[in-house]
């Protein structure tokens, strides 16, 4: 009468023996699951938040506890030769002017010359200098429409006005540097003319971050993350599934 509880016993072993082993495999599916579920949304999270946070760091680099002054000027003439904003947003671009009675200039640089010791100069300049100058902006942080030396266009009575378009590539502080190209003659025996280039002014302006389009701007960042965590992906998924 004691029989049948063994048997019992014995052919239930096999199945709780068959379940035990199913168990890691159920796991490792339901691991897999959730890492191919985990992964893309890691990506998405990644793609956001790294460009995002370096282009706010370096943003926070440069401008904070900084104090600077919108226009220096390197020659002692007006500081309302030069039009600037004081803060602009970075992508979106604006106007600066530079307004310079070219005479005066000229006669300033020449008497200075006129008056130094044998050895000295003013930027350079040795020789005098013609009213007929161009101007030119350059800025690393800037994308500047017109580049290089402007002809003088716009003559307004003894004033000539050049006006450049700009677009603000970077956050934080930029500076826009103003300069002169003068013909200046040296007296010698024999007449002999040069091009100097006069450093006027710069203007210093605070460039706000734009996120959205500096996103825009440097998608390459992006694909390239894309492509090297798809990578990362594929092979982390190929090894669970082995």
């Amino acid at each position: 009468m004691n029989n049948p509880e063994p048997n019992n016993s014995n052919s239930n072993a096999p199945e709780s023996t068959d379940s035990e082993a199913e168990n890691p495999d159920t796991e490792k599916m339901k691991s897999s699951t959730n890492t191919s579920l985990l992964m893309p949304v890691a990506l998405l999270l990644v793609l956001l938040l790294i460009p995002f946070s370096i282009n706010s760091f370096i943003h926070f680099l440069s401008s904070s506890n900084q104090f600077v002054h919108p226009v220096i000027m390197k020659i002692p003439i007006d500081s309302s030769a030069v039009t600037a904003p004081v803060e602009a947003t970075q992508y979106e671009g604006f106007e600066v002017k530079l307004n310079v009675n070219t005479q005066q200039l000229s006669e300033f640089i020449n008497e200075i010359v006129s008056i130094a010791s044998v050895g000295t100069s003013i930027q350079g300049i040795t020789g005098f200098i013609s009213p007929n100058m161009q101007a030119e902006i350059t800025g690393e942080g800037f994308r500047i429409e017109n580049p290089g030396p402007q002809q003088q266009m716009y003559i307004l009575g003894n004033t000539t006005e050049w006006k450049w378009h700009v677009v603000p590539k970077s956050s934080g502080i930029q500076t826009i540097k103003f300069k002169m190209h003068v013909t200046s003659t040296e007296s010698t025996e024999l007449d002999h003319q040069k091009v100097d280039v006069i450093e006027l002014a710069q203007a210093n302006i605070s460039i706000d971050s734009n996120p959205t389009m500096w996103m825009a701007h440097n998608w390459w960042i992006f694909a390239l993350l894309a492509l090297a965590l798809f990578g990362g992906w594929k092979v982390l998924r190929r090894y669970n599934d082995n």
